[in-house]
């Protein structure tokens, strides 16, 4: 095995990528690297461009339910023209200082989000640094004298610190984007799913924002908190990666970059119902959340071994209780904004496991997922109905995507 690339991330085997990196063969007096990727061939329009050894991409929505125990070592798609940007982010050295995180748009869910992710000290949350943007310079100034009024008495721990950013200077700067810009909110009487008919306002604001991640060649994590986040997920990696006439270009933002985070707060009203039946802590030991964040939802009580009634109560809390809000005449945003957002995205950066909707089989789906390098889906054995009842709702989404036109068709 031939190794190419001086960093902590190496290519085995492909001199023609390593060519195109400008990577010369791997010194021996660098020692092993901490990554070593091995190409894989797939279709970048639906699959990860790097991935690392537990998650096989191939998999497609059985990835949900079954690890990969066949690969050593982490994989990549040399035929993503864009994989090039991102292997040289990872071959840099590791971040010691924390994250900088960005958020665009200050409104009720924003507003609340960044007022969590303010409030907890940089040594739990990882965040050093929070900038804040808004359309509204009023606003935004606003946001950036509430944020700055945090502080503990006599606190020794570290809050982050807050700073008003333009669009330009959150691409230059972040490690982490969040997409909580919206065009407007559907009024307090609205039925169905109010969340579709932001889709195209705030899907022409979105991209406004990746134009400015393009030109910043921002490479960090682009993850959406704006309604209807899946879709906005989806249209996030369609439209960075595709030309005027709609054709793949590969030059935008890699898939496994892109999240949604709209999910924990779908969690959060089911353990609800769960807390007034008094099975809360089994529930949430046990228990998940999949789909989108949207009243196709699905919550179950234990995966293996579901009490199906139980299971149907749970989604239901979790489908209606936006709407109960609504009729008592408020608009539903401190459970999105602080289970969604303020209370998922600290353990995302750490690593660990949140609920979150990631690219499964070509469309943004909510499931367990973690971050390494990219955020994935992590596997969990399920009972065989649950596992009818995700693939059926994960393959009707896809029918919806396709009528969007937000899904790429399988070379």
């Amino acid at each position: 095995m031939k190794l190419f690339g001086q960093g902590r991330a190496a290519l085995a085997d492909d001199p023609a990528t390593a060519e195109r990196l400008e990577w010369g063969a791997r010194r021996r007096s660098r020692g092993d690297p901490d990554i070593i990727l091995e190409p894989r061939s797939g279709d970048p329009r639906r699959e990860p461009w790097i991935a690392p050894p537990w998650f096989d991409p191939a998999r497609g929505l059985d990835a949900l339910r079954r690890r990969s125990g066949r690969r050593a070592r982490w994989s990549y798609l040399p035929t993503a023209p864009g994989v090039v940007r991102y292997l040289d982010r990872l071959a840099a050295p590791r971040q010691q200082t924390g994250w900088c995180v960005g958020i665009a748009g200050l409104g009720r869910v924003g507003g609340v989000a960044a007022t969590a992710l303010a409030a907890v000290p940089t040594g739990r949350s990882g965040i050093r640094e929070l900038l804040v943007h808004d359309a509204d310079a009023a606003n935004q100034e606003r946001w950036v004298l509430e944020l700055g009024s945090i502080a503990q008495w006599r606190g020794r721990d570290m809050l982050p610190v807050v700073r008003p950013a333009t669009t330009g200077q959150l691409f230059e700067r972040c490690d982490a984007f969040l997409f909580a810009a919206t065009d407007s909110v559907p009024p307090l009487g609205s039925r169905g799913d109010v969340r579709m008919v932001q889709f195209e306002p705030n899907r022409s604001i979105l991209r406004g924002f990746l134009a400015d991640a393009r030109a910043a060649d921002y490479t960090g994590l682009f993850l959406v908190v704006s309604d209807p986040i899946e879709w906005l997920a989806q249209a996030a990696f369609r439209d960075s990666n595709s030309d005027r006439a709609g054709r793949f270009t590969g030059h935008g933002i890699a898939p496994e970059r892109v999240a949604g985070l709209g999910l924990g707060v779908m969690w959060g009203r089911a353990l609800a119902a769960a807390r007034q039946e008094g099975l809360k802590e089994v529930v949430a030991r046990r228990g998940a959340a999949y789909g989108p964040h949207s009243t196709d939802v699905l919550a179950f009580d234990d995966l293996e071994n579901p009490d199906f009634p139980l299971s149907r109560r749970l989604t239901r809390s979790a489908r209606e209780c936006n709407f109960k809000v609504r009729d008592l005449g408020h608009v539903p945003y401190v459970g999105p904004g602080l289970s969604s957002v303020g209370l998922m995205l600290p353990p995302l950066l750490a690593g660990r496991e949140v609920l979150a909707s990631v690219l499964v089989g070509g469309i943004y789906f909510g499931a367990p997922a973690r971050m390494a390098w990219g955020v994935h889906p992590t596997p969990h054995r399920v009972s065989g109905e649950i596992w009818a009842a995700i693939s059926s709702l994960h393959e009707s989404l896809q029918s919806q995507a396709r009528s969007l036109g937000l899904e790429w068709p399988a070379l």
